[in-house]
């Protein structure tokens, strides 16, 4: 009977020491960035200063560094040490982008306890917007009315369009193509502005 209980107390205390070591998931955050520029991966909220251990990590698989407690920080690609830059409040410095860069980056934290918990990053990094060409099709005069279809274009994807009619309205929908018409005797300009979350351009 006693040998049947200590095995029951020392189960419940496995069951509450496994469970005390859980890794603990915080909510990711996005990061954008353009080719060849730089960006600073933050982790959110910030360390405690009573780490035992962190671990940056590229694409969930990918180990880039490693730095313990008072020591100094550890490059499982030495390579990358001119790319790479990290801080002593654990933010990575990336340099020299492309878009291969672009993934999700975790920082994983172990504690004094040997506990871990994990913050998600995911950068994406985008080719510069090139200049967007804009070409007038289906002109058409009739009763008075000049009808056309101004359709822009550009060598770049994903990118978002908006349109401005005399500089300053914003006509259409995020598309490529805007369909206008005007009295004959009338004038308008309008601008196709190309953008993706790192640059625009008109």
């Amino acid at each position: 009977m006693m040998l049947r209980k200590m095995a029951a107390a020392t189960i419940f205390y496995l069951v509450l020491h496994l469970q005390a070591y859980k890794t603990t998931e915080m909510d990711s955050s996005q990061v954008n960035g353009m080719v060849y520029g730089t960006v600073y991966l933050n982790p959110q909220p910030p360390v405690l200063k009573t780490y035992n251990q962190i671990t940056w990590q590229f694409n969930k698989t990918q180990k880039i560094l490693t730095k313990e407690r008072y020591k100094k920080v550890v490059f499982f690609n030495t390579s990358l040490e001119n790319k790479l830059h990290y801080y002593e409040n654990h933010t990575l410095e990336i340099n020299q982008l492309q878009k291969q860069d672009s993934s999700t980056y975790l920082l994983v934290v172990e504690d004094s306890q040997g506990r871990e918990s994990t913050s998600f990053i995911q950068l994406s990094v985008y080719e510069p917007v090139p200049k967007p060409s804009v070409n007038a099709t289906n002109t058409n005069k009739k009763n008075g009315l000049c009808t056309a279809t101004l359709e822009c274009t550009v060598d770049a994807t994903p990118v978002t369009y908006k349109w401005l009619k005399d500089g300053k309205d914003d006509v259409g929908e995020n598309t490529g193509k805007l369909n206008v018409e005007l009295k004959s005797d009338s004038n308008a300009s309008y601008e196709c502005i190309v953008s993706n979350p790192r640059k625009t351009q008109p």
